[in-house]
């Protein structure tokens, strides 16, 4: 379409191939140069992204059991942890606050940084989803090491200058045990 009779055309996304855009073709560049991070131990964390079910056919009713648990790759960056604090409960200490995960590689998806399935289907009713953040110490698997859960709490957003997606992660108060079993 021009403008003002055989102006200039400009692109419009309508149609366009996004995956052969420059922007989309670097991303596994950039996913390479950020794994360079947690090569030389800068990123001394997994972040990964956990599904479980319900085996009362609704979330919270009956045993929860994982169904889905990977890390998320190359390992993004967390900004903000300092802003997660201890409180004193009648039960002992728990951790509340938020902190964003960036630099998640442009790779994915939307709908899997929002829990959907493999085909984009939405959770079902016995199904939720989380993030999980596990500090190995030196020497240490992240299998033994305690794992804190997150949930979004904000939807995700892609930034394409920057070949990354953000997500906002607030503290949720029920981890699963060292062993990757749920409580």
């Amino acid at each position: 379409m021009s403008v003002c009779g055989g102006g200039p055309k400009f692109t419009t996304l309508n149609g366009m191939d996004l995956s052969r855009t420059l922007a989309r073709r670097l991303i596994s560049t950039v996913d390479n140069l950020r794994d360079l991070m947690t090569r030389f131990g800068l990123r001394p964390y997994e972040v990964r992204m956990v599904r479980t079910k319900w085996s009362g056919g609704e979330r919270g009713l009956g045993q929860e059991f994982v169904v889905f648990d990977e890390p998320i790759l190359p390992t993004p960056l967390i900004l903000g942890m300092d802003g997660i604090t201890r409180i004193v409960q009648p039960v002992g200490l728990d951790e509340v606050g938020g902190c964003q995960l960036s630099q998640v590689s442009g790779r994915y998806a939307e709908g899997y940084l929002t829990g959907r399935d493999s085909d984009g289907n939405p959770l079902d009713e016995d199904t939720q989803y989380y993030f999980e953040v596990v500090f190995p110490t030196p020497g240490e698997v992240a299998d033994g090491a305690p794992r804190r859960r997150f949930y979004a709490s904000t939807a995700p957003l892609y930034d394409p200058s920057n070949f990354e997606w953000r997500v906002s992660l607030q503290r949720s108060h029920s981890d699963r045990r060292n062993d990757g079993s749920p409580y």
